[in-house]
């Protein structure tokens, strides 16, 4: 599958789309408002959505700034004309490959209706969704999920993962032993699995790289209040 589909299927796994039009956030619940603009890079392309309040004249002005590269000072200055920026996303954007599974560990499972109670000390809120969520896969110490891998964005194509661990367990490389498993899960679902973080956030770019995960282009989003 090429970058430029990649994106497209990440697009419509974070957002809630009207062609290019951004309808609000792909999640259950109560959401903080759609972004003003989410532009996917690619090595080739732009693939650029807006908010559906956006005056068409700026939507053409963000087409004109974002044909050769991402310039976030001169996209703000733009949007000031209509809406103060006040959070900035862009980090990479991932395929999981087929991984290979580590060894044996009884410490990592799927987390099924069964046994959701492990959730509840730490991942309260991933119980509550449980649903949504799923699959769940977990690192369980006495008893109590301490490391989590489940469901952040769900598409009719694709699920993008969610990385979550305790703490004091960080820095253990649970997070990297959960992906193998949760990716299965979610291919033998029929979905595709996606990964993606913020530049600053350099623990998960090494757990990508780690794996192997396949860099498909670059997310950017500007939002208001």
């Amino acid at each position: 599958m090429s970058d430029n589909e990649w994106m497209r299927i990440q697009a419509e796994t974070l957002y809630v789309l009207d062609g290019h039009t951004i309808l609000g956030i792909n999640e259950p619940g109560h959401q903080p408002s759609a972004p003003l603009v989410f532009v996917g890079r690619t090595r080739t392309d732009a693939h650029r959505y807006f908010r559906a309040d956006l005056p068409q004249a700026l939507i053409e002005e963000i087409h004109r700034l974002t044909r050769a590269d991402l310039n976030i000072v001169q996209l703000c200055r733009a949007l000031r004309t209509y809406q103060e920026v006040s959070r900035i996303w862009i980090g990479p954007a991932y395929s999981i490959p087929q991984l290979a599974f580590p060894a044996e560990d009884s410490s990592i499972c799927l987390i099924g209706e069964s046994d959701r109670h492990v959730l509840d000390r730490f991942f309260r809120s991933v119980n509550e969704q449980y649903a949504y969520r799923s699959p769940v896969v977990a690192v369980v110490d006495q008893g109590h999920a301490v490391s989590v891998c489940c469901s952040a964005r769900k598409s009719n194509r694709a699920i993008e993962a969610s990385l979550y661990t305790v703490e004091a367990y960080r820095g253990k490389g649970l997070a990297g032993r959960l992906v193998p498993l949760w990716s299965a899960e979610v291919r033998q679902l029929g979905y595709h699995p996606l990964y993606s973080t913020s530049w600053d956030n350099l623990h998960s770019q090494k757990v990508a790289q780690r794996l192997g995960m396949v860099q498909y282009g670059v997310d950017l989003s500007l939002s208001a209040e």
